[in-house]
């Protein structure tokens, strides 16, 4: 049954028009819809809407996910380079109302947005009896409309940096302050009155403080209690989590999903995640596992999925479609790529190899940006607006090729081992078409 309608405020996932260039390259409306099937609640997508002022340029390299997700994007000539608010809220929420009304079935609204003023629409359709779903970045969401939907799911805010190191806090009350103001789940106040922070991220401490979070939780009388009957909802264990390791973000340990990170960790372990029918995924003690709990099975760290997705997370972002794909798309720019801008570029790809998907188009070319493989100018244009000229240096395949390799290497080498037969079925050696 198709059952859920989802409005994506634009508008607020790029933070008004003055987006950054990281922002916009690496945004990305799948992981969304992705993060919202993980709810369990929803049963089917009836219609997507995405409200933005599609006519700007700097929004082309969105256009070929818009359509491949089925999503109808919905021009607001309102939202504008300068500051005007209300363009997109206004409109998305005529459109609910609207469809509320309409669509008697649709009984699931998931609402994209971090906006406070989305909290007066959350209230009138649970009114017509409906569920609502919010969906934002953690530090900008409004917590009245957070504190209103039924269920509300943080997604990664493409701009954030993973932790480098220089987090410190000054002296034991900063700290404790910090420690308050960060955990608004009432089980981690209670559970964690002394959580300490790491400065560096790495799959190595991520899973050790990760342990170690989940053994407080079952030394402590509430957090056992809670281990022992319905399990502790994942978004708690998540904020624990973000708050001992700044910037943590699973994905970028080659996760997609936090309970596929969280069932590695627990393996070996008294923990596992699992799921009841009709209810959220948790962790349970395993001891307490019966029937009608089915445990979820642990995704392993070294694959090629992994590689890509700890590849397309932070700096470089590195979304490289498969092999052949890659290779069609660098010859390609070796000898079609013309001085142009990103949005055309895209285009003409499209048109000139009707093999590769556009986002199998966008992922390399802005991988090749990443890598700073292109000349851009002017310096100080937005990305979409700048013209891009490939390096003299890297004029053929067989250089992108080694380029790309020399950067996915080293960023995967930051995170873990890497096993050179994954790497060589990820990034072959060789550009023979």
């Amino acid at each position: 049954m198709f059952d859920t309608a989802i409005f994506y405020d634009v508008e607020n996932l790029l933070k008004g028009y003055s987006f950054s260039q990281q922002l916009i390259s690496n945004l990305s409306l799948a992981d969304v819809l992705t993060a919202v099937g993980e709810t369990g609640r929803t049963d089917g997508i009836a219609l997507q809407r995405a409200y933005a002022n599609w006519s700007d340029s700097r929004l082309a390299v969105m256009r070929g996910e818009i359509n491949e997700l089925g999503i109808d994007p919905i021009q607001v000539f309102g939202f504008s380079r300068e500051v005007k608010k209300n363009a997109a809220d206004i409109q998305l929420a005529i459109d609910a109302i609207d469809i509320a009304h309409a669509r008697p079935a649709l009984q699931v609204f998931v609402i994209v947005s971090g906006d406070g003023g989305f909290a007066a629409l959350a209230k009138k359709l649970h009114e017509y009896g409906k569920t609502v779903i919010g969906c934002a970045y953690r530090k900008q969401t409004n917590r009245v409309f957070q504190a209103v939907c039924d269920e509300f799911i943080w997604i990664d805010d493409p701009e954030e940096k993973s932790a480098n190191g220089e987090d410190s806090l000054s002296g034991q009350d900063a700290a404790q302050n910090s420690l308050q103001a960060e955990l608004h789940h009432p089980l981690n106040r209670e559970v964690f009155t002394d959580l300490k922070r790491l400065g560096a991220f790495a799959q190595g401490t991520a899973i050790a403080k990760t342990r170690e979070i989940l053994d407080n939780y079952a030394q402590h009388p509430s957090g056992k209690k809670q281990l022992t009957r319905n399990g502790l909802d994942l978004t708690m264990v998540r904020e624990a989590l973000q708050y001992a390791i700044p910037g943590f973000q699973q994905s970028k340990l080659g996760f997609p999903k936090f309970g596929d990170y969280l069932q590695m960790v627990c393996s070996d372990t008294a923990f596992c995640v699992a799921r009841m029918p009709q209810k959220p995924v948790a962790v349970i003690l395993r001891t307490q596992l019966q029937d009608d709990w089915e445990s979820l099975p642990v995704r392993e760290t070294h694959s090629l999925d992994n590689y890509r997705n700890i590849l397309a997370t932070g700096v470089p972002v590195l979304r490289l479609p498969p092999p052949g794909e890659l290779l069609v798309l660098l010859y390609w720019v070796a000898y079609q790529g013309r001085n142009e801008d990103l949005g055309n570029m895209i285009d003409r790809a499209s048109l000139d190899c009707p093999e590769l998907s556009a986002a199998q188009i966008k992922g390399g070319l802005l991988s090749l940006i990443s890598i700073a493989a292109f000349e851009r100018h002017p310096n100080d244009a937005a990305l979409s607006e700048q013209t891009l000229s490939l390096k003299q240096e890297l004029r053929t395949p067989e250089a992108m090729l080694q380029a790309l390799r020399g950067s996915a290497r080293d960023k995967l080498g930051r995170i873990l081992a890497v096993e050179e037969r994954l790497f060589e079925q990820l990034l072959p050696g060789t550009a023979t078409p």
